[in-house]
C-alpha cells in the first residue's frame, strides 16, 4: 500500500526543467558512440578478412620450409629404465599418491640402481 502511495505522489511531480544545452551534448555522445561501433567494427570485418585471406599463404610457407631439425640429434626411442621410473615417482608424488604406492616404486628405484641400471646415465659434474 505504501509502495502505490509514493508511485502515484511520483506520478504527480512535475518534471524537472532541463537545461537546453543538454540534448545536443546527448546528442553528440551518441553519435561519437555510433561512430566508435563502427570504427570497431569495420577493424574486426577488416582483420577477419586478412586473416582468411593470409592463411593458405602462411600454410605454403611452413610446407615449403626448410626442415631446421634435420640434422639435429634425436632422443632414443627407449628411455633408460631408471629415467622412467623416476618419472613416475614424480608423478605419484603431484597426484598425492598413497604410502604404499611411494614405497614400491622406491623399492623398485633401489632394485634398479643395485643392480647398476644407472651406470650409462649421465651424472652433473660440479663446476
Amino acid at each position: 500500500m505504501k509502495v502505490e502511495l509514493l508511485r502515484t505522489h511520483f506520478a504527480e511531480l512535475p518534471e524537472p526543467a532541463l537545461p537546453p544545452e543538454l540534448w545536443p551534448r546527448i546528442e553528440r555522445a551518441r553519435v561519437r558512440q555510433r561512430t566508435r561501433r563502427r570504427q570497431l567494427l569495420a577493424t574486426s570485418v577488416m582483420a577477419a578478412a586478412m586473416a582468411v585471406i593470409s592463411l593458405p599463404l602462411l600454410h605454403d610457407r611452413i610446407a615449403t620450409a626448410p626442415d631446421i631439425m634435420a640434422g639435429a640429434p634425436r632422443a632414443p626411442l627407449r628411455e633408460h629404465p631408471l629415467r622412467t621410473l623416476d618419472r613416475e615417482l614424480q608423478h605419484a608424488y603431484e597426484r598425492g599418491a598413497s604410502d604404499q604406492e611411494l614405497k614400491r616404486l622406491w623399492q623398485q628405484r633401489e632394485a634398479l640402481a643395485r643392480q647398476g641400471a644407472d651406470a650409462d646415465i649421465p651424472r652433473p659434474v660440479e663446476i
